[in-house]
């Protein structure tokens, strides 16, 4: 390891004084051992060089301005896995994360758990670099979760997770999940669960059909104090210009796009997005309290059954009516559910206005253009 002057500004605060740079080579452990050292400091930034660093635990570091854990252009440093324990002020940037053959654990290759102040950027997070030959059983055992976090104020931005199971599971508070690609995952792509959070310009492309998962682009749920689904409410959260397809794979599922099946969800806006899915379900609030879903293109991706998919606001599993909340401006294809079925708009506690229904997804697409 060599230490050298570092001058930075980071997070808009100045770097103390006694910070420094770490550049450390492709050693399992050694990366760990330097974490584990009690050398660090506010600032300080650890630059790794490409190969593999094994697995990387941060546990109870907290720091009032970030360390930071990179590496330069040209490199491909390696983890086995990332988990960050009730820390607080890191960033981790330009890393790939990706199991190596001995690695036994069944966790998320990414986990933060209560964290705060967690910035991650630009990660490469795969259960394996190539699936493609994965077998159905094959996906089962080896598809790791992607991203998981819990805490506030953490941001995953313009990474790319691939060949997952769930793709980013979010229980923070005040969570930033923007600009992220998601691409051939067996279950969730994104699952938002935490309040005051936003999903921004990500892209879900692609799951997989290998078990009786009722997979989801976006999907959220409440959870009470006791951690009962559909108990409580999922508060302040944006999904906006978003894009959720389901591509071609030899092992496809039915996607559906944005799920909130388990409401209360109060003041959401659901807005800009483009959702091409084979199901039913393009865009389904289910326990709406002033919910917007405004400006939003739905389409089939798959002609023929089970029909193209719709949009709707409907009531809490409990018989609990929607309140104040409006579907607006968005474009879809003719309505594929039954005439007087529950998800037929309009509902009770719901106003739709300046809608279009078109006939065919390249028209609805070419409208948004």
């Amino acid at each position: 390891m060599m230490r050298t002057a570092l001058v930075a500004v980071l997070f808009l605060f100045a770097a103390p004084a006694n910070a420094v740079d770490y550049r450390v080579e492709a050693t399992p452990g050694r990366i760990q051992a330097l974490i584990g050292s009690g050398r660090l400091v506010a600032g300080d930034r650890i630059v790794l060089g490409s190969g593999r660093h094994g697995a990387i635990v941060i546990d109870g570091l907290k720091f009032n301005v970030p360390v930071v854990v990179t590496t330069e252009q040209g490199m491909r440093p390696i983890l086995d896995r990332l988990v960050i324990r009730k820390s607080a002020g890191w960033r981790i940037e330009g890393l790939s994360v990706t199991p190596s053959n001995d690695m036994k654990s069944n966790g998320a290759l990414v986990e933060i758990q209560q964290g705060r102040e967690i910035y991650l950027d630009r990660l490469t997070v795969t259960s394996a670099d190539d699936s493609s030959n994965w077998s159905a059983a094959k996906w089962r055992k080896s598809a790791r979760n992607g991203i998981m976090i819990s805490g506030r104020d953490i941001t995953v931005a313009n990474s790319l997770i691939r060949n997952v199971r769930h793709g980013i599971s979010s229980h923070a508070v005040d969570a930033k999940i923007e600009n992220n690609v998601i691409e051939k995952f067996s279950g969730d792509g994104i699952r938002g669960l935490g309040d005051n959070s936003d999903y921004i310009g990500n892209t879900i492309d692609t799951c997989v059909g290998v078990d009786n998962n009722h997979d989801d682009g976006f999907q959220s749920w409440s959870l009470d104090s006791r951690g009962r689904p559909g108990k409580g409410t999922v508060r302040n959260v944006r999904v906006e210009r978003n894009l959720i397809r389901n591509g071609k794979h030899r092992l496809n599922c039915n996607l559906q796009g944005i799920g909130l099946f388990d409401g209360i969800y109060e003041d959401w806006v659901i807005r800009a997005n483009t959702v091409i899915v084979d199901h039913w379900h393009g865009i389904t609030v289910m326990g709406a309290r002033r919910v917007l879903i405004s400006k939003n293109t739905v389409v089939d991706s798959n002609p023929g059954s089970p029909g193209a998919p719709w949009i709707t606001i409907t009531a809490h599993k409990n018989g609990r009516i929607s309140e104040d909340s409006v579907i607006e401006q968005n474009i879809t294809q003719p309505w594929a559910g039954k005439r007087n079925g529950q998800f037929k708009q309009p509902q009770p506690g719901v106003r739709s206005s300046g809608n279009r229904t078109v006939a065919t997804p390249q028209e609805a697409l070419s409208i948004r253009r």
